[in-house]
């Protein structure tokens, strides 16, 4: 089969694509591109998952923040309420729900200051 004389011509070599001088390997630029761009995606990623953490720590702390705010505001309400404070229209401190309250002081709040005027003194 490979013998001098025989009809078949020899196995051909892989040669280097045209414009890359001969004897460097073909592919050593091409796979240390390839390297740097997965370094590069790497590092965006990890930077994204960093991001990604301390944007959910602050969510976290935020949502913290807001359930303590309605503790501490329905807690003042109650003690407010509790020491003889308003009772809207005469009712007993829990007859009315808490948004219903807050609709209440909002049409009295309303009621004392025209809507987009400043009280007149």
């Amino acid at each position: 089969s490979g013998f001098r004389g025989s009809p078949r011509s020899p196995p051909q070599k892989l040669s280097a694509p045209p414009g890359d001088p001969p004897g460097t390997p073909p592919l050593a630029p091409v796979l240390q591109l390839l390297r740097n761009q997965l370094q590069e995606k790497d590092a965006l990623i990890r930077h994204l998952e960093s991001d990604w953490e301390r944007s959910r720590a602050q969510r976290e702390r935020e949502e913290r923040l807001l359930v303590t705010a309605w503790y501490n505001m329905g807690l003042a309400l109650q003690q407010q309420q509790q020491e003889g404070g308003t009772a809207p229209r005469g009712l007993a401190s829990g007859a009315q729900s808490f948004l219903a309250q807050q609709r209440l002081a909002t049409i009295a709040r309303r009621a004392r200051t025209p809507h987009g005027r400043a009280p007149s003194s």
